[in-house]
């Protein structure tokens, strides 16, 4: 086995059972992706920040990662204050279920996720024929997840990743991610210009974090590229690979239990399950 691969199963399986879910929301947050802050009030000291870098090169290195992606990924590499500001916001209300949901199911996102089914019909019945994951559920984790492609972030997945990991408050995990996608850049399925997303480091139309992109993203089309910011097929191809991979059948046990895999919250698994019921 390839030494990366090694390195990259042991990341994974330190890893939280789903690593895109827990960092980036909570029951009382809406699953959509958050704007940028018009201005940073976090300081981050620059010299902490290029001594933390200088020693996870090192780990990077040890991990596989080619000194080539690390040069190219980590050189020059600067914190993003916007991203400690959005990690350390806390929200001033708790919402009901009742609440959450109503913020985020409207009657747009109902009628735009039933034109985009029948849009899809055919797309989607292959992937669902070939993992036994419903198209309305397909679908609506892409309307959750990032408005059904609209809102896929604008932050830099390295810069967030590094910038979360040097903050320190999980930063075995954010170490974690950010290898993931240094090796994403190292095998060539994306370049560091690609690599955009949230600010907690979630990527694409189905907001994987790189660890869960390396271990279930699918190239659908056979082009060579596994595509989840731009082509719809690698997309529900690869929200459906998720979720057949974690148990997903025809039970709603099951189905439950894949989406608490998917995102840790109550509320947003009820969310999912409400919104594919209306689209269908």
């Amino acid at each position: 086995m390839n030494f990366k691969k090694i390195a990259i199963a042991l990341l994974l399986a330190g890893c939280a059972s789903h690593p895109m879910a827990e960092p980036i929301r909570q029951d009382n947050a809406p699953p959509l992706i958050p704007t940028q802050a018009e201005s940073s009030q976090s300081t981050i000291n620059a010299q902490g920040f290029d001594t933390w870098l200088s020693a996870f090169k090192t780990k990077a290195l040890q991990s596989g990662i080619s000194k080539r992606t690390i040069n190219a990924a980590l050189s020059n590499l600067k914190p993003n204050g916007k991203v400690v500001d959005l990690d350390q916001k806390q929200p001033e209300k708790k919402l009901t279920k009742e609440e959450y949901l109503a913020n985020v199911i409207s009657e747009q996102r109902i009628e735009k996720g039933r034109e985009l089914m029948q849009e899809n019909k055919a797309l989607l019945d292959d992937i669902s024929k070939k993992t036994g994951v419903e198209p309305e559920y397909i679908v609506a984790l892409w309307g959750l997840e990032s408005g059904y492609g609209a809102n896929t972030g604008k932050f830099s997945i390295v810069s967030a990743l590094a910038t979360l990991a040097y903050e320190g408050r999980r930063r075995d995990f954010f170490e974690s991610e950010l290898i993931s996608a240094l090796l994403i850049i190292d095998e060539g399925h994306a370049t560091m210009a690609d690599l955009k997303g949230s600010w907690a480091g979630a990527m694409g139309q189905c907001q994987f974090m790189p660890s869960s992109y390396l271990a279930y993203a699918v190239d659908y089309d056979g082009d060579g590229r596994i595509d989840i910011w731009n082509n719809k097929a690698d997309v529900f191809a690869s929200i459906a690979n998720y979720l057949s991979t974690v148990g997903w059948n025809k039970s709603d046990d099951s189905k439950e239990k894949a989406l608490m895999h998917w995102n840790h919250s109550n509320y947003f698994v009820a969310s999912v399950f409400e919104l594919a019921g209306d689209i269908k």
